[in-house]
């Protein structure tokens, strides 16, 4: 089913064989298990006695993202370095790229025929996705919330990946999954990461200086979404995505210890 011509460090778009269905079962899925799944499961960890449903209740809303607030707190602690790497720099990449770049993105751009729109389009939605009210919150509902977040993130990637290949009848390659360009990719996503990484950390500072009681993430996320969806769209591939992903998470991971 393969049909792309390669042609250095970029090639042409990769047919897309899912349908609307598949995006809206997919994002349901991911969201659903995001709700529902944390809310059903964390209590389970914490135990059910009168403290930890005590500890369940919202203290105070931050602009802090959770990840931010678990590494302030579990600095010194290599399972809590451990888990919030897992959640923010390795899960979180895979899945969100996958759903938004290779599944969304795709889809609408075969769909209304015009990348630049699926692109925009594609970026509000990752952006307003980062956005919404946050709570000041005990380490131990910090660590078991990213664990558990981390954790669904892997099982969504893994079931979309056999989803689409079993259901859908799409090969790895055609999911800009290649063993052969594994090199370009990690090229191509290190040297996007070095020309845009400071545009998009110089935005995010500044408004976090200048407006430290908002939560002004989904503008910087805007603009770094607009930055993958045109590298999609150029590569075909998903792991340049997942890469340029993961450097910035990593280096703001890295900031954050430092």
């Amino acid at each position: 089913m393969e049909s792309s011509t390669e042609s250095g460090l970029f090639e042409k778009r990769q047919p897309v064989f899912w349908n609307g269905f598949d995006v809206f079962l997919l994002f349901l899925l991911w969201l659903t298990m995001m709700s529902v799944g944390i809310g059903i499961v964390l209590p389970i960890f914490i135990g059910q006695d009168h403290s930890a449903q005590q500890s369940l209740q919202p203290v105070q809303t931050t602009t802090d993202h959770p990840l931010s607030q678990l590494l302030e707190h579990g600095k010194k602690s290599p399972i809590i370095l451990l888990v919030a790497f897992f959640s923010g720099v390795l899960s979180a990449p895979l899945t969100e790229e996958f759903l938004f770049r290779l599944v969304l993105q795709g889809w609408l751009t075969k769909k209304l025929n015009h990348w630049q729109f699926s692109i925009i389009i594609v970026s509000v939605l990752f952006a307003l996705a980062h956005a919404g009210k946050r709570t000041v919150q005990p380490v131990d509902i910090q660590f078991y919330t990213m664990l558990g977040i981390g954790i669904i993130n892997l099982f969504l990637f893994c079931f979309g990946i056999f989803y689409l290949a079993t259901i859908r009848g799409v090969s790895f390659g055609e999911l800009g999954l290649k063993a052969n360009r594994i090199f370009y990719d990690w090229a191509v996503a290190a040297g996007t990461f070095i020309v845009s990484a400071p545009l998009i950390l110089s935005v995010h500072f500044l408004l976090r200086n200048n407006f430290p009681d908002k939560i002004t993430d989904p503008i910087p996320l805007f603009i770094f979404s607009m930055i993958l969806g045109l590298l999609y769209y150029r590569t075909g591939r998903l792991l340049p995505c997942v890469v340029l992903h993961a450097l910035l998470n990593g280096f703001s991971f890295a900031v954050i210890l430092l």
